[in-house]
């Protein structure tokens, strides 16, 4: 018998003999306690209650409890890696979608087809201050990077890239930049206004940007344009190299940092960490001939055609997996790996759904799974590991003797599909598929042959390779002499345990939402999307008018901020302040206003004379060192510190190599600052300190 852990000790007698005793201390009224009270009835079935919810929470498992993650929004998935490949040849590329390509022992295929000339970047030129500056040797080269904007360019500054090849209609180019520490960002969030422009001969033309992953070049990412014209080979102007010529001009500069650019690939799809080892793809007819599904297939690949006529349930076979007379379609293997052609003697009426199928022969006897008996809850085995996609095609003889095709869907569970919804749930731990039972999910009548017309198998986190890493492909391809990932490829991920999302939903529930406590201001700041920021001070407005004399805001809350940045004293600038105060005003309270400021900075000078320890070797730093740690809280974030007279004098007196303090004073630059009658340093609420001088005497 399964023994059920108890998480409670109580069981209904302990609980009902419990809650017995506590009468006489909550009432003196009631005063029968046998078993024929109402009350004393009602406590026992409360106590019953009780016990039965003991007993089923104490027998939730791991699939119990992740139901229970699901109610509240967290859900356990699994992902396959993903890259981007870098493709470089020497004539037209045609890389159709499914090129398997391999880091390692690892597979990799592509997820989109490319079809082009191959090309490449020759030139990077930044024009600014009306002369031009030559960045090819850096841009990309040996893992470098060259500096663009910078925040201090002003509007007009340009980019230009050249490439070897033209540059026609519609071009992707992934651009490489260097990763910033910022706080992660949607496709929403941009610093800077960009305009594209192309050079067809003569003149520059407009570009429009159709897709831009960079955000404005913030990160590394796919730069989609649509160009007007044919962008041929030509000379451009300004001195330029020969080649076809692309310019991006600055129009708005809200940059905090720099952007980097690396390299500038022109050829390039997106890759997935996985095996295909059957696909299948749907078409629509249009009464042609002729159609061509993308994925690629090679000479012994084994396919098959189904059709479903406008108003049709179900497909009809037209052409099986082994090719019979009286097929209605037939199939055009390529020579080499690249797309299959499914030809038809009478094409399908227009509008008709084509299903094209297609085996590896490796899988040919994986993908078979059974045949359906007509039962509930059905299962069959399914002899792979690792599947990251899955669909079923069931197929049987109809009365006229053609072969009908049903098409079945993979779903998470179950429990949530409709009566009569093709699905199937895949339990990964048996290796099986699971079907419905005509309330959850059809239940599917005897005598179907279940095959798996679409097999996928992944390593999930194991496909996390370094950039780099791929390096050779499957099969050879016209022109293509080089194949590789710019970047590293992530994302892959099993399917987390309830442990893992029990984490999860504990760091989800700290996360604060709303701005209440002074650390849910300072947490939803520093936690804005895009933005670089060192330190954040929250403070009262009655403590800030106070600091400066401004008349009181009942309900108002400041909020101070120091970007980060390579410049010591950075200023918030207006960009910066309208986003954070955006992410603000979202999580506040209704009785609260806020207002987003600066941080100010006081400069603190030290001067004085020290008479040092005769033999002290590293006094002077050890000085300065004190005077430090005295004075500066730019990098702490200690915002209205200012410094103590009496304590710096101390910690001076108290140093070893210090002999004694003959004379110091203090004085401070800088808006928020002031002096008291003590010599003290003061510093406003909004204040950040930083020791600006010394000059001290040593003898």
């Amino acid at each position: 018998m399964l023994q059920v852990p108890r998480l409670d000790g109580d069981d209904y007698e302990s609980i009902f003999a419990r809650a017995k005793a506590r009468i006489p201390t909550l009432t003196q009224e009631w005063t029968n306690f046998n078993d024929a009270d109402p009350g004393i009835t009602t406590l026992q079935a409360f106590a019953w209650l009780h016990d039965t919810l003991h007993y089923y929470m104490s027998a939730a498992g791991e699939v119990h409890r992740l139901k229970y993650f699901k109610l509240l929004g967290i859900t356990s998935r699994q992902a396959c890696a993903a890259c981007v490949l870098a493709l470089e040849g020497d004539g037209d590329l045609d890389i159709p979608a499914g090129m398997r390509v391999y880091a390692g022992q690892v597979p990799f295929e592509a997820a989109e087809p490319f079809r082009g000339p191959a090309n490449r970047l020759t030139g990077v030129f930044l024009h600014r201050d009306g002369r031009l500056e030559d960045c090819t040797a850096r841009a990309g080269v040996d893992g470098a990077f060259a500096p663009l904007f910078t925040p201090e360019s002003a509007p007009g500054q340009q980019l230009l890239l050249g490439f070897a090849g033209p540059l026609r209609g519609a071009v992707r180019l992934y651009l490489e930049l260097q990763p910033q520490p910022r706080t992660p960002f949607d496709e929403r969030f941009s610093l800077a206004q960009l305009a594209w422009e192309a050079f067809d001969g003569t003149a520059w033309q407009p570009a429009r940007v159709t897709a831009d992953e960079t955000c404005g070049l913030l990160r590394s990412g796919f730069l989609s344009l649509e160009l007007p014209g044919a962008g041929a080979v030509c000379a451009a102007p300004d001195g330029l190299p020969q080649g076809a010529w692309l310019r991006c001009t600055l129009l708005e500069n809200h940059y905090d940092a720099p952007p980097a650019l690396g390299r500038v690939l022109p050829c390039c799809v997106r890759a997935v960490q996985q095996h295909t080892w059957a696909w299948a793809q749907v078409l629509e007819s249009r009464g042609e001939d002729t159609l061509a599904p993308g994925w690629c297939a090679g000479p012994d690949t084994l396919a098959a055609v189904a059709v479903r006529q406008p108003g049709a349930e179900e497909y009809t076979l037209w052409r099986g997996f082994v090719p019979a007379e009286g097929d209605r379609a037939r199939v055009e293997l390529p020579a080499g790996p690249g797309p299959l052609r499914v030809c038809f003697g009478t094409p399908p009426a227009p509008g008709s759904r084509v299903l094209a199928m297609a085996l590896s022969p490796q899988a040919a006897d994986m993908a078979l799974l059974g045949v359906t008996d007509g039962c509930a809850g059905l299962r069959l085995d399914i002899d792979a590991e690792n599947l990251c996609a899955v669909t079923l095609a069931l197929m049987r003889p109809g009365p006229d003797g053609t072969v009908r095709c049903q098409l079945w869907t993979r779903c998470d569970d179950l429990l949530e599909a409709g009566w009569d919804d093709c699905v199937f749930w895949l339990d990964e731990e048996n290796r099986q598929v699971v079907f419905g039972d005509s309330l959850h999910g059809r239940q599917p009548e005897a005598g179907w042959q279940v095959v798996a017309v679409e097999l996928r198998t992944s390593l999930f986190e194991g496909g996390n390779v370094m950039a780099h890493s791929i390096g050779r492909t499957q099969s050879e391809y016209p022109h293509l002499t080089d194949v590789y990932n710019p970047a590293p490829a992530a994302g892959g991920c099993r399917r987390k345990t309830a442990a893992q999302l029990q984490q999860e939903l504990e760091t989800w529930m700290a996360a604060p939402t709303r701005a209440v406590t002074e650390e849910d201001y300072r947490a939803i700041a520093l936690a804005t999307p895009g933005l670089m920021l060192d330190s954040v001070a929250v403070i009262p407005m009655k403590a800030y008018a106070a600091a400066y004399g401004l008349a009181d805001e009942p309900g108002c809350v400041v909020v101070a901020a120091k970007p980060r940045s390579a410049r010591r004293l950075p200023a918030l600038s207006e960009a910066y302040r309208r986003v954070l105060q955006a992410q603000l005003e979202s999580a506040r309270i209704l009785t609260t206003h806020i207002r987003v400021v600066g941080a100010r900075y006081v400069g603190v000078s030290v001067y004085g004379r020290l008479r040092l320890r005769p033999g002290s070797i590293d006094g002077r730093s050890r000085v300065q060192q004190v005077l430090r740690q005295a004075v500066e809280t730019l990098s702490s974030g200690i915002y209205g510190r200012g410094v103590d007279y009496g304590r710096l004098f101390s910690a001076l007196e108290l140093e070893p190599c210090v002999q004694n303090v003959e004379q110091l004073s203090l004085e401070y630059i800088g808006r928020g600052g002031g002096k008291n009658e003590h010599g003290d340093i003061t510093a406003g609420p909004d204040c950040l300190t930083y020791l600006r001088e010394v000059g001290i005497e040593y003898i």
